[in-house]
């Protein structure tokens, strides 16, 4: 009897214990096949938007007339296909949304963060296009229906060009950091505690500094000043290739009445009253997008 009951209990345990890691293994197996598919899925839809979207000779000749006034690279003016004009980039940027929603739960930690980013950059992108394509439709503008859908999808292709190594180099990362994970493949998600913990240190102390870089005065200033110094030099490339689009997007808005020598040269060009309007209402819909 002294030996039959703990037989009886170590026999119960065991049978409980290979139960329950029958399941926890089965699980295992469907998050880690859910994983891997979530990896194929969103590589395979930035792989789609990156495909080169080849320019006719007369594009080409086009956009070298307006990008030759900027240092830009444009990589013998070919951009991805998810540039190639409004409806494509709209469907590109819809899907990618909707792929990080439905699978970013299954990612690990640096795949996930390294998807953020790599999202950001379209969707930064898709802030100040969507602000364009507004400002092309503002009645006030006097611009024809036509003509302000011709000046859309050319400042799409434009945009697709001069973004062409931003967006390749999202797709990269992300690809880089997806193979190292399937390389050292793991079941369990790594815990990272004190790469959390400095993160989070670091993104609060990023908080507060913005916060204050909004005050006017001394402190504001000095803020501001901060706040570029945390930036990487991706972001500050990011920064500066904007300001070029941004450039770029006030030529084409004027595109079918001035040619680009005419507007960047200053020899002919619009007026002060139309400049401003055209600044004012462009900025109105950045604010709103």
């Amino acid at each position: 009897m002294n030996v039959l009951v703990p037989g009886v209990v170590l026999a119960l345990f065991a049978a409980y214990y290979q139960n329950r890691r029958k399941r926890e293994i089965k699980i295992e197996g469907k998050l880690a096949i859910d994983r891997i598919n979530s990896y194929e899925k969103i590589l395979a839809c930035f792989y789609e938007g990156q495909n080169l979207n080849d320019a006719t000779l007369e594009e080409e000749q086009n956009a070298e007339s307006i990008l030759g006034y900027f240092d830009v690279d444009t990589f013998h003016c070919e951009c991805p296909y998810a540039f190639k004009d409004e409806e494509a980039f709209e469907a590109f940027y819809k899907r990618l949304i909707e792929l990080q929603r439905e699978y970013q739960i299954y990612l690990d930690e640096e795949v996930s963060r390294q998807l953020d980013k790599s999202v950001g950059v379209y969707t930064r992108l898709k802030q100040w296009m969507d602000a364009f394509c507004d400002t092309e439709h503002v009645v006030d503008l006097k611009v024809k229906k036509e003509v302000a859908k011709e000046h859309i999808d050319w400042m799409y292709k434009l945009t697709g060009m001069m973004m062409f190594s931003h967006c390749t180099r999202a797709f990269a990362q992300l690809d880089q950091i997806v193979c190292k994970q399937i390389n050292r493949f793991s079941l369990t998600y790594r815990k990272h505690r004190l790469r959390q913990w400095v993160r989070e240190i670091g993104e609060s102390i990023l908080f507060r500094i913005d916060m204050c870089s909004r005050k006017k005065g001394l402190a504001g200033v000095f803020c501001q000043w901060l706040l570029l110094l945390s930036l990487d030099k991706e972001d500050k490339d990011m920064m500066r290739i904007m300001e070029t689009v941004v450039e770029v997007m006030r030529y084409v808005h004027f595109s079918d009445r001035y040619t680009p020598q005419e507007f960047f040269e200053g020899i002919k060009g619009p007026g002060e009253e139309e400049m401003a309007l055209y600044g004012k209402v462009f900025m109105a819909m950045v604010h709103r997008s």
